[in-house]
């Protein structure tokens, strides 16, 4: 197996992508390097992943974050009472304000 291939097989399959109840975890706003406005985000194994889009479709969720995954990029995707809210993780994300819980 070559190192592309085993790469390739590292990556979660759209089943495997971390849902979590959005309620479960802590919420702050950040800011980015390229930003004058603070955005929202979810805060994850002590890192932030900043909001990318609601879905109303699950499948369509799902897709857009595994587009983002094979692109290189970490996700997650949190459940919420009309469907799935798309995170993604933001390195560069300074804390700004309180922590929300």
């Amino acid at each position: 197996m070559n190192s592309m291939s085993s790469d390739l097989s590292k990556q979660p399959s759209p089943q495997s992508l971390p849902v979590f109840a959005q309620k479960a975890l802590d919420r702050c706003h950040v800011m980015l390097p390229d930003s004058t406005h603070p955005v929202g985000a979810l805060i994850y194994e002590n890192q932030f992943y900043v909001y990318v889009k609601f879905f109303d479709n699950d499948d369509k969720a799902k897709h857009v974050a595994q587009k983002l995954v094979e692109r290189g990029n970490e996700v997650i995707l949190t459940r919420v009472r009309k469907g799935l809210v798309l995170w993604v993780l933001e390195l560069d994300a300074e804390r700004v304000g309180r922590v929300i819980r």
